[in-house]
């Protein structure tokens, strides 16, 4: 088992809740902001870089973008670098000027999760955990257990027992340990549980019935998607991102990439950030219709990767700060949108395709016009999916 303890990047100086701004020491906040969860409200805390920062653009992989991120000797499975590719005759059909894809279904996992789980356990090694868990409908219970495996810690999954079978024997594969609930809440309710016991277990995802999303050092893993843009597209960055969305934490995790960039001068704009998501949420709350700290209801969709009915602070960050918005789809639109999507050679997962029927009505609502570029970001591919399209 490996022993060696990662060291936290020298630039970090601390966190902070971008909901009501309160500072807090680096540290491990479970449960996210805790002024914010005294008011019976949630929110993820962020880590804070201070000094100078650039792309280094002697090193490989991501460690070229070592200067932005928490660690830069975790663990590596080949993530990142995922291709880009523009698709004429999709951007034609859609009615967009540029449309690409980014294919994040092609990390060692098969999913975005891959970007976040090396921090999250050199985290958890650095911190003093042996063990690190999740709660997880499928890919980040697979993506957790292999880099937990990578890192010589032990993995515990929580899920229900609804979790398809191609995610069950990943992590089995692994050696993780799978304990199998009856309700997503009682996920979270086994999990307290444990650390109130005093297990040793480094929780990767959120453990509150109202979310505030996974672990801050993971999200940051995330920002690599974002540089990685700005590098394949020669800085000439799509107007908007299209991002499949249930807790936000890919979501942010790009908002955060951007914003670095714009800080060091490396763009001047930040694109737009849609999320994509099977019911409404985002959009009522950013209408004014709903509050981030209410149960949103019609969450029977077969897209579970991004299901749920509540929302969380971090989205809501994203969307305003980039000028971006939120759209959901149905259920008879994702099955139209698997099919669509193949007929281009790219069959995806049906929480991946929600990007397409959000993009129809984006340019049908005029809110994304012809001239614009557009980007699709693919987190995974249609091998998972369990109904037929």
């Amino acid at each position: 088992m490996s022993r060696t303890l990662h060291q936290l990047n020298s630039r970090i100086t601390g966190m902070i809740c971008p909901r009501c701004q309160k500072r807090y020491p680096v540290g491990d906040y479970f449960f996210g902001c805790p002024a914010c969860l005294e008011r019976g409200a949630s929110s993820n805390l962020t880590l804070v870089y201070e000094g100078k920062a650039q792309i280094q653009k002697d090193a490989t992989g991501w460690h070229r973008y070592r200067d932005f991120l928490p660690y830069d000797d975790t663990v590596s499975l080949g993530e990142g670098f995922t291709p880009v590719r523009a698709f004429p005759r999709l951007a034609k059909e859609l009615g967009f000027r540029k449309l690409y894809t980014k294919h994040e279904f092609q990390n060692p996992t098969g999913s975005h999760k891959d970007r976040m789980n090396p921090f999250i356990t050199a985290r958890a090694r650095e911190a003093g955990y042996s063990t690190v868990t999740c709660a997880s409908s499928g890919n980040e219970a697979a993506s957790l257990a292999a880099y937990a495996a990578a890192e010589g810690l032990n993995c515990v999954n929580v899920s229900t027992h609804s979790i398809p079978s191609l995610w069950k024997n990943a992590s089995d594969a692994t050696g993780a340990k799978l304990v199998l609930t009856d309700t997503p809440a009682a996920r979270l309710f086994y999990q307290k549980e444990q650390l109130a016991q005093g297990k040793d277990w480094y929780p990767a995802t959120n453990l509150l019935d109202l979310p505030s999303g996974s672990s801050p050092y993971g999200i940051e893993g995330y920002k690599t998607l974002s540089f990685e843009l700005y590098e394949q597209l020669e800085g000439q960055l799509p107007d908007y991102l299209l991002i499949p969305t249930c807790r936000g934490d890919l979501l942010y995790g790009i908002y955060l990439g951007f914003r670095d960039l714009l800080k060091t001068g490396y763009i001047k704009t930040l694109p737009r950030l849609v999320a994509c998501e099977p019911i409404p949420r985002l959009e009522l709350i950013l209408s004014g219709q709903k509050r981030v700290e209410d149960k949103f209801e019609g969450d029977t969709s077969s897209m579970s990767s991004i299901g749920g009915n509540t929302a969380t602070w971090q989205s809501v960050t994203a969307l305003r700060e980039s000028g971006g918005f939120a759209l959901s789809a149905s259920d008879t639109d994702i099955r139209d949108a698997v099919r669509a999507m193949a007929s281009h050679g790219l069959y995806l997962e049906t929480s991946s395709a929600v990007v397409y029927p959000c993009a129809k009505k984006a340019q049908k609502q005029g809110l994304i016009s012809s001239h614009a570029s557009v980007l699709f970001v693919l987190t995974s591919n249609g091998y998972k999916n369990t109904d037929p399209a």
